[in-house]
C-alpha cells in the first residue's frame, strides 16, 4: 500500500464524504461526491424531443419534431441540446453549484457526460465555445461565472478551446427567473455585445450556459454573434426546464 494510499484512507476515515445530495455516506466515488442512488435518479434527456430546442415530449413513441414554441418564434440558434432535465436531483446539484459554490459538482457533471451520445452535438465541430457572461457587477458579488465552469469541464474532456471574453454583458438586467414569456426577451434585448467581431466571423460556435428555460437569454447572445459574423450558433447546456 502506498502512502498516498494510506493518506486517502485515513482522510476518508476521519472525514467520511458524504452525497451532496441526499447526505448519504455511501458515495459513489469520492471524488463525485454523489450517491449512487442519486445519479440513477437523474434524468437525462432522451428520444423523442423538439429537434431544435431539445424540449422533452411526454410521449415515448413519438418521434422528434418541432415543438410549438419552435414553429412560431424566431431563433438564432441551429439547435440546443442539454444534459439532463432540470428536476429533481439535478436541479439540486445546480443550485449546489451555483449559489453554494460546490465546484466538486464539476466531477459529476464530467462523470454524466460519458452517457450523453447526441450525434447532433459533435464537440469537435466547433471553433470554440462562448459562455453566457455576467454582468461584471454580478460576477464581483457571485465571485464565479457558472457558465465558464461549464465551459472549462467541456474543454478539460473534448478539448474544446473555451473562449471567455468573446461576449460581454453589458447592461445589468434583473434576473430571468422572475419574469416570463415576451418579457425575458425584452430584459435581455441588447444587454450583450461582442468585443471583436473578427474572432467570431466565420466561426462555428458552441454557445454555453447552465439551465434553458424559455431561451431568451441564449438566443440574445446567439443573434449578437450571427449579427458580428459567425457562421453558425448551437447552445449546449448543463439541465433543460420545462
Amino acid at each position: 500500500m502506498s502512502w498516498l494510499d494510506i493518506f486517502s484512507y485515513v482522510r476518508d476515515y476521519l472525514f467520511p464524504p458524504i452525497c451532496l445530495v441526499c447526505g448519504s455516506r455511501e458515495t459513489y466515488r469520492r471524488e463525485h461526491l454523489i450517491c449512487e442512488a442519486c445519479i440513477d435518479s437523474i434524468s437525462l434527456i432522451r428520444h423523442p424531443f423538439c429537434i431544435h430546442c431539445g424540449k422533452p415530449f411526454l410521449a415515448e413513441s413519438d418521434r422528434d419534431h418541432l415543438c410549438g414554441d419552435c414553429l412560431t418564434q424566431k431563433s438564432y440558434l441551429t439547435i440546443v441540446r442539454a444534459l439532463g432535465k432540470y428536476e429533481g436531483v439535478l436541479q439540486k446539484l445546480i443550485h449546489q453549484f451555483k449559489y453554494k459554490q460546490q465546484f466538486a459538482v464539476g466531477n459529476i457533471l464530467e462523470f454524466l457526460l460519458d452517457g450523453y451520445q447526441k450525434k447532433d452535438i459533435n464537440f469537435c465541430s466547433y471553433n470554440f465555445s462562448v459562455p453566457v457572461p455576467l454582468h461584471r457587477s454580478r460576477l464581483r458579488q457571485r465571485g464565479f461565472n457558472q457558465s465558464v465552469l461549464w465551459g472549462k469541464i467541456l474543454e478539460k474532456k473534448y478539448n474544446l478551446p473555451l473562449k471567455r471574453m468573446v461576449l460581454q454583458r453589458i447592461v445589468c438586467t434583473p434576473p430571468q427567473i422572475a419574469l416570463r414569456g415576451k418579457e425575458r426577451k425584452n430584459n435581455v434585448r441588447n444587454a450583450f455585445k461582442v468585443k471583436n467581431s473578427e474572432l467570431v466571423n466565420g466561426k462555428t460556435i458552441l454557445l454555453l450556459d447552465d439551465v434553458y428555460t424559455t431561451g431568451a437569454t441564449m438566443n440574445e447572445c446567439a443573434r449578437v454573434l450571427k449579427k458580428a459574423g459567425a457562421f453558425r450558433v448551437d447552445g449546449f447546456v448543463i439541465a433543460r426546464a420545462g
